[in-house]
């Protein structure tokens, strides 16, 4: 299938031919989490500069065509990483500190070279778990793992 975008500031069409995309990947990336209001509310809500707010803004109306479709793909990213700051806090947050961490270790002169590729992955990933960890003790989580885990049951059998 044909899938194209442009980019906002040039006007640059990019084109591309892809195997993967199929009708039941254009009915995944149609379905939304969150309402336009509520994205909207939580980048509002961040504190981060006007700019950036705008920045964001503008990133949630970026669009593709795949076939006859288009995908608002802007939006669905958005929204997936709403989602997944609303579902799990700690876990999102342990991530941006251990990325955070790592870039600090990177601009450190010569041993930033040399450690910074290697301890950014690592701070990342322990900074996901540990949040991750805190989200589980969580008893809504708790609750919300049981109900998927119920769903996948007849797996089991």
């Amino acid at each position: 299938m044909k899938v194209s975008a442009q980019n906002i500031e040039s006007g640059k069409e990019f084109q591309i031919e892809s195997d993967g995309v199929n009708g039941d990947f254009l009915e995944k990336m149609s379905v939304f989490k969150m309402s336009d209001e509520k994205i909207k509310e939580l980048i509002g809500n961040l504190n981060i500069s006007a700019d950036a707010k705008s920045l964001l803004y503008s990133f949630s109306k970026a669009t593709i065509i795949a076939g006859k479709k288009i995908i608002n793909i802007g939006k669905k990213i958005i929204d997936f990483i709403c989602y997944l700051f609303e579902e799990y806090p700690s876990a999102t947050f342990g991530m941006i500190f251990g990325a955070i961490a790592g870039v600090l270790v990177s601009t450190i002169p010569i041993l930033g070279v040399l450690l910074g590729p290697l301890l950014a992955p690592i701070a990342i990933f322990l900074g996901l778990t540990s949040g991750f960890y805190q989200d589980i003790k969580d008893k809504n989580l708790a609750r919300r793992v049981a109900e998927i885990n119920a769903e996948f049951s007849p797996l089991n059998a």
